[in-house]
């Protein structure tokens, strides 16, 4: 679908790079494997790898984390801050690198005891779906981020941030605005990502059609690759999604909430929710042959 493996040495930013260093070598003496998701992956795929800038800045780096337990994450958690640079915050999944840069850890795997939800200690009240992160993780591309330091990590692919994207924005209302641009940035800039070619060649299918539009069309394809790499729960739970929103009495709101963003201040309330219903529609594809 995607590049499996980059080579961006010498293009990703020193302070990151230096922090990544740091979790590779201690997760890795742990045996807890980790990919990084969020803002970060968008920039290393689109932006330094495509040119595809984002017009919003990357503030800190979100890493998600395949562990058992919570004894399991508290001990990776000791054991970062117990080498320089990396210090702890009053937020449980947070850390600071060189007192300026957050990494926010997020555990999924055996640590969610009730399918895909993690319920954050103490008390398990702050609760937090983590649908997607196993396939997502399945699917990652490796990006080697430094020759010097013979360092590569794992980064969610693209269709895989679109999941984790489509499923915080349903679980946080507080990130609602920033998840529903960054889906509208990645939809549109799919074919554009290294898959142009790829639409000619295998989805055929979506250029014959009366209708098509580069940009829905690019939307289609992120929608079938995204039902290529999910588990059926979770293509279920992303349809279910698309769909509410798309038959809502309100309007659908992954369309407003991405229009509130500065990004699109210029486009259409039908332009946006259309870049969703040809999502949709690429993610049923597959079930309606």
């Amino acid at each position: 679908m995607t590049t499996t493996s980059l080579d961006l040495s010498g293009k990703i930013d020193k302070v990151a790079v230096s922090a990544l260093g740091r979790i590779h070598q201690i997760s890795s003496s742990m045996n807890i494997p980790f990919f990084i998701v969020g803002a970060t992956a968008r920039d290393i795929l689109l932006e330094v790898h495509y040119g595809i800038g984002s017009k919003r800045a990357t503030v800190d780096i979100d890493i998600a984390v395949f562990i058992e337990n919570w004894d399991q994450f508290k001990r990776l958690k000791e054991a970062l801050t117990g080498v320089p640079d990396f210090t702890s915050t009053k937020d449980i999944q947070r850390l600071l690198f060189k007192k300026r840069l957050p990494v926010d850890i997020v555990p999924f795997g055996g640590v969610a005891e009730k399918g895909d939800l993690i319920e954050w200690p103490p008390d398990g009240s702050i609760k937090m779906s983590v649908t997607g992160f196993r396939e997502c993780f399945k699917h990652a591309v490796e990006v080697k981020i430094s020759d010097k330091l013979k360092l590569s990590v794992n980064v969610v692919s693209l269709a895989g941030l679109a999941i984790l994207k489509l499923i915080s924005w349903d679980e946080n209302s507080a990130r609602r605005q920033k998840d529903a641009s960054d889906l509208v940035f990645i939809i549109r800039n799919y074919l554009d990502a290294g898959n142009l070619e790829r639409l000619f060649e295998e989805a055929p299918d979506i250029v014959d059609s009366g209708d098509y539009d580069y940009e829905l069309g690019s939307a289609r394809l992120l929608g079938r690759d995204i039902s290529k790499i999910a588990y059926t729960s979770t293509i279920d739970k992303l349809i279910e999604i698309l769909n509410r929103e798309s038959q809502g009495k309100r309007g659908h709101r992954i369309a407003m909430d991405a229009l509130q963003g500065s990004r699109l201040a210029e486009e259409s309330y039908e332009e946006v929710s259309d870049l969703f219903d040809a999502l949709l529609k690429g993610l049923t594809d597959d079930r309606n042959r």
